[in-house]
């Protein structure tokens, strides 16, 4: 755990975790509060993976409607 703290206490590990999040912690950010994904609904990996794929099927096709909207505007 010192490890991890030193090495994210560097300016350039701030940099690149302030560029990760805004890619990747928005959508899982949205998946937990919009759509309530905070744990599958179902046993077994097969039926976990069809689970998280619905889900993020969902939110890929929010965003793919919601930035044609913004074009069509």
């Amino acid at each position: 755990m010192e490890r991890f703290k030193h090495k994210m206490g560097t300016a350039e590990a701030k940099a690149i975790y302030r560029q990760r999040s805004r890619i990747a912690e928005f959508p899982h950010a949205w998946l937990k509060c919009k759509l309530n994904f905070v744990r599958f609904r179902c046993r077994g990996m097969r039926k976990a993976t069809a689970e998280a794929f619905w889900v993020c099927l969902t939110h890929n096709l929010q965003r793919y409607f919601g930035l044609q909207r913004l074009q069509a505007a």
